[in-house]
């Protein structure tokens, strides 16, 4: 077994460790009694998008009306970007293109 191998195994088994745990505090159940299903559903993932890469989307929500007032207030969109710890494109994405 390559090294690659193994650190992948344990990338995985990571993986599958964080979901449990996560899962396990909102369903409020011990994690050990839903990391059989988590491995189940890692392995499923895994076996139908192999070398996919894991988007996860962000729950964040911006504060719309607060950066189009900065926007139209005259602030730079650096600042607005700093400030808001966001990128260019995001901020013309949540305001519309604005």
């Amino acid at each position: 077994m390559s090294r690659h191998t193994v650190k992948r195994k344990a990338r995985v088994d990571e993986l599958v460790d964080e979901l449990a745990i996560g899962a396990a505090m909102r369903l409020r159940c011990n994690s050990d009694d839903i990391h059989d299903i988590v491995k189940a559903v890692v392995a499923y993932l895994r076996e139908e998008y192999p070398a996919q890469e894991l988007y996860i989307p962000s729950s964040v929500t911006y504060p719309v009306e607060e950066l189009r007032a900065a926007l139209a207030s005259g602030t730079s969109v650096r600042a607005i970007c700093k400030r808001h710890r966001i990128d260019r494109r995001t901020l013309y994405r949540v305001v519309g293109g604005d």
